[in-house]
């Protein structure tokens, strides 16, 4: 499978950089439509705070920091 990045200019889907693609060729196009998050969406979206209600969580630094180091070590095998 190969992602293109590409626009839309109202028309037509426009590729952003050269595609090398034979004439005709069949495609399938699959849309997400993506643009950066801003501070006010990152507020928004709850997930600042999302862990403050637990009560079993404790230290949520420490917490983060533990499920990175476990994350961490799977990936690692």
């Amino acid at each position: 499978m190969t992602m293109i990045r590409a626009h839309f200019d109202g028309k037509t889907i426009v590729p952003d950089e050269p595609v090398n693609l034979p004439k005709d060729a069949p495609l399938f196009i699959s849309v997400e439509s993506r643009r950066p998050m801003t501070g006010r969406d990152l507020l928004e979206s709850r997930l600042i705070g999302l862990w403050k209600d637990h009560a079993n969580i404790g230290d949520s630094v420490e917490y983060a920091r533990q499920l990175r180091q476990q994350a961490q070590a799977r990936w690692r095998g």
